[in-house]
């Protein structure tokens, strides 16, 4: 839609001093083209008709609108259209008449193929408000309101949709006032901006005539400052990616007791070794760092550790110690403290003898990989 609304754009650069001055040639060259484009059949009667008219009553005339579109044999919306070149002032009237006699219809176009003014009933219902709630000038606006021309498609038209963006694009332009109105300078805000440029005398006038220089100035700062955070937010981007922080592991004093305490449980002729990770402490036979008995994982309320051995062989040398199963091949017995450790030699030795045997290939080597204590 967008390429064909350029074309059509293009096409009224080139048209619009051929039509000036003449009403239908601006109809059939400028104003009908774009409710073509909009995907409507203007010689379809059942879709449009052309110098619609609306009985007024005997004592009031009322001219023809130039077209009414239909939907289900009833009017949508109305346009009345005015040679090019031709102010649209004034000419709201008679399509106001007509919004009025047709409740169905919830929109009102005025244009003269280069203006274009489109009208509802945001105020009160049924009848049109005094003010567009958009205003499109093909030659002079760098976009076309494209939004709206979406909503204003035949085979997208809804009248409480096209109610909706009307309400709020109602809404957006007051506050765009609003707030125009609140960001205007203050003449004390201008004194304060201007003291130490201005040497004249800061009377009322003096103020008055740096207002827009300083409501120029705002803008122009605010422009910068954007400007700013976009380039900022650009280097960020194009900033080399940090190396991933790896966790550094610290074996603690309690861990380091414990192992102690493992040692004394275990006696000389068992020789152990242990390995630190971030998620607990590793003991294992001193001759090969994979053969596992005992992980340690004290950083937690309630420290526990794990052997690879079933609950049933682990629970009656778990000193009454809660038993459960973390991980298959696995048993966790968790203690009130680590001090619970020295209570659970037998379970140790045990699990020492269990890994030192399938090391020796009398039982199924067990693995210390495959999962995370949790």
């Amino acid at each position: 839609m967008r390429e064909a609304l350029a074309s059509h754009v293009n096409r009224v650069r080139e048209l619009a001093e051929h039509v000036k001055g003449n009403e239908q040639a601006t109809k059939q060259s400028l104003v009908g083209p774009l409710f073509t484009l909009l995907g409507y059949d203007l010689t379809d009667p059942r879709q449009c008709l052309p110098e619609y008219r609306v009985d007024f009553g005997k004592d009031r005339s009322v001219k023809p609108i130039d077209w009414a579109f239909l939907q289900n044999g009833r009017p949508i919306f109305f346009v009345e259209a005015k040679e090019a070149g031709r102010k649209l002032a004034g000419f709201d009237e008679q399509l106001a008449d007509y919004f009025a006699k047709a409740p169905e219809a919830k929109l009102g176009i005025l244009t003269n193929g280069i203006q274009w003014r489109f009208f509802t009933d945001i105020v009160n219902e049924n009848v049109m408000d005094k003010e567009p709630f958009v205003q499109w000038d093909v030659l002079a606006d760098e976009q076309p309101p494209i939004d709206f021309l979406t909503v204003l498609q035949k085979s997208e038209y809804n009248a409480g949709l096209l109610r909706a963006f009307a309400q709020r694009t109602r809404q957006q332009n007051l506050l765009v006032q609003e707030l125009a109105r609140l960001l205007e300078p203050a003449p004390e805000f201008t004194k304060l901006a201007v003291a130490r440029i201005e040497t004249r005398n800061l009377t009322a006038a003096v103020v008055e005539s740096w207002k827009p220089i300083v409501a120029n100035a705002i803008n122009e700062w605010a422009k910068q400052r954007a400007l700013a955070s976009v380039l900022e937010a650009q280097a960020r981007i194009s900033a080399p990616p940090e190396e991933p922080q790896v966790p550094k592991v610290e074996t603690t004093q309690e861990e380091l007791n414990a192992f102690a305490t493992a040692q004394r449980l275990l006696g000389s002729e068992r020789p152990i070794a242990y390995e630190d990770t971030v998620s607990y402490l590793k003991m294992h036979l001193q001759e090969r760092r994979t053969a596992v008995f005992c992980r340690l994982l004290a950083n937690r309320k309630k420290p526990c550790i794990w052997v690879p051995l079933p609950p049933d062989r682990v629970t009656p040398l778990a000193a009454s110690l809660p038993v459960t199963i973390p991980q298959l091949g696995w048993s966790c017995i968790t203690m009130e403290s680590i001090d619970d450790l020295g209570k659970l030699g037998e379970l140790l030795r045990t699990s020492h003898e269990h890994v030192r045997s399938a090391l020796r290939g009398k039982a199924a080597e067990p693995s210390d990989g495959g999962g995370t204590a949790v």
